[in-house]
C-alpha cells in the first residue's frame, strides 16, 4: 500500500545543500511551519511530500542563515564618512550622534541596516542602539530574527566626541529605562523571533556603578549581555585612569566577564587579559572589516586558544557577513606573518554554528537539519563569482559575496526573493533612510551630495 504524501509548506528542490554531514548535491529541503521537516535526494522528497509551494534550487547553493552577532543598524548613517574621520562614531566629532536621532529617524535608518544585512544573507542579528524599540520595529517588519538591546551608558556622548569622559546619573537612568522598556515590550515577539538583552555600551562609557547595576539586571533577566571591549587604546586608557584596571578587569570586577558576555572587538588586550577572557569563556564578536578599516587586527586566534568562543559580525559599515568571513581569514594570516592559521571552514562555522550557540540558539539555527528552524539562504550558482564550484565552502568564503544571495527564508517564511524583500518595499526603505540621513547631516553642518538638487 502506497503511503500518502506528507504535507509541507515549502519544498526547496535539488540544490547544493550545506548540511552537518557536508555538501550534498541534487538535494531537497522540506519545510513545514517554521521548521525543517526533511532533507534528502530530490527525487525521494518529491515522491514523499506534497508541498504548498516549491522553489526550484537546481542552480542554487543552500546554506544556513548567517548569524550576525553585533550590529548598530542606525549607524549606517555614518558609512562613507566616519571611516576617514575616526575609529568609532560615538567618539568622533562632527557627525550625527545617537542622541541627535529621533525615534522615527532611528527606525528609518535601522530598516536600512537590517535590509542590507538580510539581503546579504544574515537571518539572525544582534542589534543595539539608542531608541531600541525603533530597532525592534524595523526587524519585526522585515521578518528577520533579532536580539535587541539598548545602548546603556552614563558617559555624556557630546563630551565623548571631544575626548572627555564625563558621567551623569540622569544619562545612565534614561538609557537603563530604554533597555528595560524594550525588554518588557518586545522580548518574545512573534514566537521569540525577536528577543531582547541588556547591552552596556563599553567599560569606558559606563561608570563602575552602572556596570554593576547592569550585571544585576542581566542576571535577573537571563540571556546574554552585549558590549564593546578593548576596542581602542583610548578606551583602555580611560578605564585604567578611572579604575586602575584594564577594560577586561573592570568588566570582571563588575560581574560581567562570564560565559554570557558577547564582547565586540577585543583588540587591545594584553596576555593577561586574553587569559582572563578565555578562563571566563566569553564570546568574542569579531568584526574584522571594521577593525581593519582603522588599521587594527584583533588577537582572535590567541583568544580562541585561551578558551573564548569566536563568532563573527559586520558591526556597522557593512552588512555582508560573507565578506566578513573572508576578511577574518586574510587578516589572521597577516597577523600570523603569513602562516595559514585560519581557513574557510572555521570562519564559516563562526558565522553559523558558533554564533547560534553563543546566542543560546544552538539547537535552533546555524545548521540545516530536520527539527531546526527553517532559516535558510539560497545563493545563485549562475553568478560568475560562484564558479567553478569544486569545494563549496572554499568558493563561498574566498570568492562569494552577499550580492549572490537570491532567496532568504526565516522561520519558514520567504522574506527575500530574487534579491527583493517580500514584506517591505526595499526601494522605499532606501529612499526614506536617505532622506533621514540628509536631514541629520545638514543639522551636523555638512551638505550631502545627492542625485536631487
Amino acid at each position: 500500500m502506497t503511503e500518502p504524501p506528507i504535507a509541507c509548506d515549502l519544498l526547496i528542490e535539488g540544490g547544493l545543500v550545506l548540511t552537518p554531514a557536508g555538501w550534498l548535491s541534487d538535494t531537497s529541503v522540506a519545510v513545514h511551519g517554521t521548521r525543517i521537516l526533511a532533507i534528502g535526494p530530490r527525487a525521494d522528497l518529491a515522491a514523499r511530500h506534497a508541498p504548498a509551494r516549491r522553489i526550484a534550487a537546481g542552480d542554487r547553493m543552500v546554506i544556513p542563515g548567517l548569524v550576525n552577532v553585533h550590529n548598530h543598524t542606525p549607524l549606517m548613517i555614518t558609512r562613507g564618512m566616519v571611516e576617514d574621520l575616526g575609529y568609532a562614531p560615538m567618539y568622533t566629532p562632527g557627525i550625527p550622534q545617537g542622541h541627535m536621532l529621533s525615534a522615527e529617524e532611528t527606525y528609518l535608518l535601522a530598516r536600512l541596516g537590517a535590509y542590507e544585512a538580510l539581503r546579504a544573507g544574515s537571518t539572525t542579528m544582534v542589534d543595539f542602539y539608542r531608541a531600541p524599540e525603533s530597532l525592534a520595529r524595523a526587524h519585526a517588519e522585515l521578518g528577520t530574527r533579532a536580539i535587541i538591546g539598548g545602548r546603556v551608558h552614563d558617559a555624556d556622548p557630546a563630551a565623548l566626541a571631544e575626548g572627555r569622559h564625563e558621567y551623569a546619573t540622569q544619562i545612565g537612568d534614561a538609557s537603563l529605562r530604554e533597555n528595560a522598556d524594550v525588554i518588557a515590550r518586545w522580548d518574545g515577539h512573534d514566537g521569540w523571533r525577536i528577543r531582547c538583552d541588556w547591552a552596556p555600551h563599553a567599560p569606558d562609557t559606563c561608570s563602575d556603578a552602572l556596570l554593576r547595576e547592569v550585571a544585576a539586571l542581566a542576571a535577573s533577566h537571563g540571556g546574554n549581555i552585549h558590549t564593546h571591549l578593548a576596542q581602542s587604546e583610548a578606551e583602555v586608557g580611560a578605564v585604567r585612569a578611572r579604575t586602575g584596571r584594564s577594560s577586561a578587569e573592570a568588566l570582571d570586577e563588575a560581574g560581567l566577564l562570564h560565559s554570557r558576555l558577547i564582547a565586540a572587538h577585543c583588540i587591545h588586550l594584553d596576555a593577561g587579559d586574553i587569559a582572563r577572557c578565555g578562563r571566563a569563556g566569553i564570546t568574542v564578536a569579531h568584526a574584522p572589516i571594521g577593525n581593519a578599516r582603522s588599521g587594527r587586527i584583533a588577537p582572535v586566534m590567541e583568544l580562541r586558544e585561551a578558551g573564548a568562543r569566536i563568532t563573527l559580525c559586520t558591526d556597522t559599515m557593512s552588512g555582508d557577513m560573507i565578506e566578513a568571513t573572508r576578511w577574518a581569514v586574510a587578516l589572521q594570516r597577516v597577523r600570523a606573518d603569513g602562516r595559514f592559521v585560519l581557513d574557510a571552514a572555521e570562519t564559516l562555522g563562526w558565522a553559523t554554528r558558533a554564533g547560534a550557540e553563543a546566542l543560546g540558539l544552538g539547537a535552533e539555527v546555524g545548521a540545516i537539519e530536520p527539527g531546526r528552524k527553517a532559516d535558510l539562504v539560497l545563493l545563485d550558482l549562475r553568478a560568475p563569482r560562484l564558479a567553478p564550484v569544486v569545494d563549496g565552502t572554499g568558493i563561498l568564503v574566498h570568492s562569494a559575496s552577499g550580492g549572490e544571495v537570491h532567496t532568504v527564508i526565516v522561520d519558514g517564511r520567504v522574506v527575500l526573493e530574487d534579491g527583493h524583500p517580500t514584506l517591505v518595499d526595499g526601494e522605499e526603505v532606501v529612499r526614506a533612510a536617505q532622506a533621514a540621513a540628509e536631514g541629520l547631516w545638514r543639522r551636523a553642518g555638512r551638505h550631502p551630495v545627492t542625485l536631487s538638487a
